[in-house]
């Protein structure tokens, strides 16, 4: 028999969503689990409470792949890498760019979360928090 999973977002429907890191040193990264996104959206906004460097991605497996790619190297095509965003101090919230449509390439019965990585590009220790406000096409 099947189970019946429901929905907690509707098509169109605008969301937001937050995740914290750990506390990070300047320079350092930490991966994070976006839930609540769906399958596939787009990006309206991505804001930071301290300067960062987000990365989001279309698989856990992709996010692995990348970790270690600089700043200033862009990612390879077809490298599950969908949006690179940073923040700076006098602009934490960046508006989602025309091609800001994410997806996941993640088999699960339920929407599996969108994955990130986050690096504190500040001169201070921080945990850096991470909103994204966005639309859900798919749940």
């Amino acid at each position: 028999m099947a189970n019946w999973l429901p929905r907690t977002q509707l098509p169109g429907q605008q969301v937001s969503v937050s995740a914290t890191t750990t506390p990070l040193l300047p320079g350092a990264s930490a991966m994070l689990d976006l839930q609540g996104l769906g399958r596939l959206g787009h990006v309206l906004a991505v804001s930071t409470d301290a300067p960062g460097w987000v990365s989001f991605y279309s698989s856990a497996a992709a996010r692995e792949a990348d970790g270690s790619r600089p700043s200033t190297q862009d990612p390879a095509p077809g490298s599950g890498v969908l949006l690179d965003l940073a923040t700076t101090a006098s602009a934490l919230t960046i508006t989602g760019p025309p091609g800001g449509t994410y997806f996941t390439t993640e088999n699960a019965v339920a929407a599996p979360p969108l994955r990130a990585l986050v690096r504190n590009t500040g001169t201070a220790q921080a945990a850096i928090a991470v909103t994204v406000t966005a639309v859900v096409l798919a749940p």
